[in-house]
C-alpha cells in the first residue's frame, strides 16, 4: 500500500471493504466486453453467437414450459398436427408447410406440451439466425451482431411465439426469401434463381400471406439502379419458372378441392371500408408496439451518452440499405394500404412475419456508429430478459391462476383426449382412428390423445377433405360437443343416428383454484358395415 492510499484509507476508513465490490465489477465489466469482442471476432463469432441463439431459445421453452402449467396447448398448433396427420397438398384453412413441419417433429419428438413450445423456439431461433445470415450481406460485422442480439428481444421471437402456427412458421421463410434475393441480385446466375423460386414456394406453401416478401423483393428489384443488367440475367425468369413448378401440385389440389381455403379465408373479404381501416390500424399499431423493446434496447446500447456518426459511407452501402428500406416498407405499409383498398379484415397475427427486419432496416443507416459497447449493452439486457424471465415464471404462473383463474386454467381437453381414448379402446378393441366436432378442439383432443386420430368437422366438412363418409362409417368414430351446443350434438348424429351419446366432464383445478367443471357430450359410433351415413 502506497502513502497516497494509507492516507485515504485513514480518511475513509469504509473505502477498503469497498475495494472488492469495484474489483468485481471491473472484473464482470471487462467480461461482458470480451464477450462482445468475441461475438464478431472472424472465427470464434459465428459458432459463439448461435451458441448464445441455442441457449436463448432453449431458456424460453422453459419459460413458456412453466408459464403454461395450468393450459392447455393453443387450437393453431394442435390444428396444425392435426393437419400432419394426413399427408396433403393443402388442408381445408391453409397450404400444407405447417402440417408438414409438425408431423416431421414428432416423428422424432414426443406428443408433449414441452416439445411444441420447442418448435415453436426452433422457428424464432431459426429467423434470428437467418436475420444474422442477411445482415452480414448489408452491413458490417458489428451492426450484423446487434441486429441479431436485438431480434431476440423482440416479443415475436420469444415469449409472444410460443404459439406455432402458419403466421409463425413464415418468419423464416420471408427473411429467408430478402437475404435469397440480397445474394441473389449480386450474382444474378440462374441457381440464385432457383433459390429464390424455392423459398418463395415454401412461403406460400406456409401462408398464401407470404405472397408479400415476393411482391417486396420485385419492387427492390424494379428499384434497383443496375436492374437492367438484373432482368437482362436468367435470374428472374429461373425464379418465376421454379417457384410455379414447385406450386404446381399445391395448386392442382386446391383445384381438386374447389377452391376451399380461398372460400374459407372469404369470410375476411368483403368488410366496410370504415371497418377494415380500423382493423388494419389496429394491426399495424400492435406490431409497431411490439416492436419497441427491440427498438428501445438497440437505441439504449447505441446512443448512450450520445450519437455518435461514421464518415460518409461507400456508395454501395448506401445501395444496400436503399434495398432494405424498400423491401420493409412494403412489407409493413403494403398490407395496411391493401387491406384497406381490398376491402379486408385484417388480423393481428398476419403482421408477425413482415416487422421482423425493421431493425435491421433502423441499423443501416449508413451514418449512425456502433460502437464494441453497443454489442455489449444488447447482450447484458438480453441476458436480464432471459434470466428475470426465467426466475419470474414460476411466480407469474401462480399469481395468474390465483388472481385470474378464468384465463389461467384452460378446458383440460387432455384429459378429455383420455376418456375418449379409454372409452373406444374398450368399446371396438381397436387404436382411436377419427374424432367429429364443430371446432378446433377436436385437434386439440387429437394431439393429447395417445391414438393421435384425424380430424372431421362435422359443421365444415370441406376444412378436412382427407374424411370422406364412406371413411367415416367403415372406421367408426368419436364425436366431442360441449353440452351447451346441441346444434354441434345434431350435426354429429346427422352423420351417424344410432350413435351412443355420454355425458363426460372434465375438472379445472390448479394451485387449491378450483372452477366450475367442463361438460360434454362424447357421441360413440362404433364401426358399423351397413352404417347409415350421411353427409
Amino acid at each position: 500500500m502506497n502513502l497516497a492510499n494509507a492516507d485515504a484509507l485513514r480518511r475513509d476508513p469504509g473505502a477498503a471493504s469497498s475495494r472488492p465490490a469495484v474489483i468485481r465489477y471491473c472484473w464482470l465489466q471487462r467480461a461482458i466486453r470480451r464477450g462482445a469482442a468475441a461475438l464478431v471476432h472472424p472465427r470464434l463469432g459465428t459458432p459463439l453467437l448461435f451458441g448464445v441463439v441455442l441457449s436463448n431459445a432453449l431458456l424460453w421453452v422453459a419459460v413458456l414450459t412453466i408459464l403454461k402449467f395450468a393450459q392447455v396447448l393453443h387450437s393453431d398448433s394442435t390444428e396444425a398436427f392435426a393437419w400432419g396427420q394426413t399427408l396433403a397438398w393443402g388442408s381445408g384453412k391453409h397450404p400444407p408447410m405447417a402440417g408438414w413441419v409438425a408431423r416431421a417433429w414428432f416423428s422424432v419428438f414426443p406428443t408433449s406440451d414441452w416439445a411444441f413450445y420447442a418448435l415453436a423456439m426452433v422457428v424464432t431461433g431459426a429467423t434470428v439466425l437467418l436475420i444474422r445470415l442477411l445482415a452480414g450481406k448489408v452491413v458490417d460485422r458489428r451492426r450484423a451482431v446487434l441486429a441479431t442480439l436485438l431480434a431476440m428481444i423482440y416479443p415475436i421471437l420469444n415469449f409472444k411465439g410460443y404459439k406455432f402456427n402458419p403466421d409463425l412458421l413464415q418468419l423464416p421463410f420471408v427473411v429467408l426469401i430478402v437475404w435469397a434475393y440480397i445474394v441473389a441480385a449480386a450474382r444474378r446466375t440462374a441457381l440464385w434463381g432457383v433459390v429464390i423460386g424455392l423459398a418463395g414456394a415454401a412461403a406460400v406453401m406456409t401462408k398464401y400471406w407470404g405472397m408479400w416478401a415476393l411482391v417486396a423483393i420485385a419492387v427492390a428489384a424494379v428499384a434497383r439502379p443496375d436492374r437492367n443488367r438484373l432482368f437482362r440475367s436468367p435470374l428472374p425468369y429461373v425464379a418465376v419458372a421454379v417457384f410455379v413448378l414447385a406450386m404446381a401440385p399445391h395448386l392442382d389440389w386446391l383445384y381438386a378441392v374447389g377452391f376451399t381455403p380461398f372460400r374459407y379465408a372469404s369470410q375476411y373479404f368483403g368488410w366496410e371500408r370504415v371497418t377494415a381501416a380500423e382493423h388494419a390500424m389496429d394491426s399495424t399499431l400492435h406490431a409497431f408496439a411490439l416492436l419497441l423493446p427491440a427498438l428501445v434496447a438497440g437505441a439504449v446500447s447505441v446512443l448512450l451518452p450520445r450519437l455518435r456518426r461514421v464518415a460518409a459511407p461507400p456508395a454501395d452501402a448506401l445501395d444496400r440499405a436503399c434495398q432494405i428500406w424498400i423491401i420493409v416498407a412494403v412489407l409493413t405499409i403494403g398490407p395496411l394500404i391493401a387491406a384497406i383498398a381490398t376491402p379486408v379484415l385484417m388480423k393481428s397475427d398476419w403482421t408477425a412475419p413482415l416487422f421482423s427486419l425493421v431493425p435491421l432496416a433502423v441499423l443501416t443507416l449508413p451514418r449512425l456508429a456502433v460502437p464494441l459497447r453497443a454489442l455489449a449493452r444488447a447482450a447484458v439486457i438480453l441476458l436480464m430478459l432471459g434470466v428475470g424471465a426465467l426466475m419470474a415464471a414460476p411466480g407469474l404462473a401462480t399469481v395468474k391462476v390465483l388472481f385470474e383463474p378464468n384465463r389461467a386454467l384452460s378446458p383440460r381437453l387432455d384429459r378429455l383426449a383420455a376418456i375418449a381414448t379409454d372409452l373406444w379402446r374398450e368399446r371396438a378393441g381397436t387404436p382411436l382412428r377419427i374424432l367429429v366436432g364443430d371446432s378446433e378442439e377436436i385437434a386439440t383432443v387429437s394431439f393429447y390423445s395417445p391414438d393421435h386420430p384425424r380430424m372431421f368437422l362435422a359443421g365444415a366438412p370441406e376444412l378436412t377433405p382427407w374424411i370422406s363418409a364412406e371413411t367415416l362409417g367403415r372406421s367408426g368414430f368419436v364425436g366431442i360437443c360441449p353440452a351447451a351446443a346441441p346444434a354441434c350434438v345434431d350435426r354429429v348424429l346427422a352423420l351417424r343416428p344410432r350413435a351412443e351419446q355420454i355425458a363426460v366432464t372434465t375438472e379445472r383445478s390448479a394451485l387449491g383454484q378450483t372452477l366450475p367443471p367442463d361438460r360434454w357430450v362424447m357421441l360413440l359410433a362404433l364401426p358399423e358395415a351397413d352404417a347409415e351415413v350421411t353427409r
